[in-house]
């Protein structure tokens, strides 16, 4: 398992990369991680997370997906506003999920295939973002 993340101040926005199997375990460990982090989110609320190279472990079922993105909720007033990206690979039904969940804190989240296609609709140069992600160790 791994789930690194970079938070880009100057552009503004937070890159999380996924790698491997990933438990429910590891992925709210890392939420609480981010989410605590003073730097998160950066003032242009731009968030893109990669799933592509993931494979879920059982354990990530649906209320964990709810749980998390309630987590991340916590934070509203940091998250009203901010646009999610991620791009799902094999993940795509626990994206959804996801997605109609962090809408309610004011978020808004789109489910991608392509992190390219991910980079421009959160107004980011996609060859930016895949330099970026290979600053991300996962």
């Amino acid at each position: 398992m791994s789930i690194a993340y970079r938070i880009d101040k100057g552009m503004g926005f937070t890159l999380t990369r996924w790698d491997g199997v990933v438990t429910a375990s590891e992925f709210l460990t890392h939420v609480q991680k981010l989410s605590s982090d003073p730097d998160w989110p950066p003032a242009r609320r731009l968030h893109l997370t990669d799933l592509s190279t993931a494979r879920l472990d059982s354990s990530m079922d649906e209320a964990t997906v709810e749980k998390a993105a309630h987590l991340y909720g916590e934070r509203r007033n940091e998250i009203n506003g901010m646009k999610v990206a991620i791009v799902a690979g094999d993940a795509s039904k626990q994206a959804a999920v996801f997605e109609r969940v962090i809408v309610q804190y004011g978020a808004t989240a789109i489910v991608f295939n392509h992190v390219d296609a991910a980079a421009t609709w959160l107004g980011l140069k996609p060859d930016t973002v895949q330099s970026a992600m290979r600053q991300v160790p996962v």
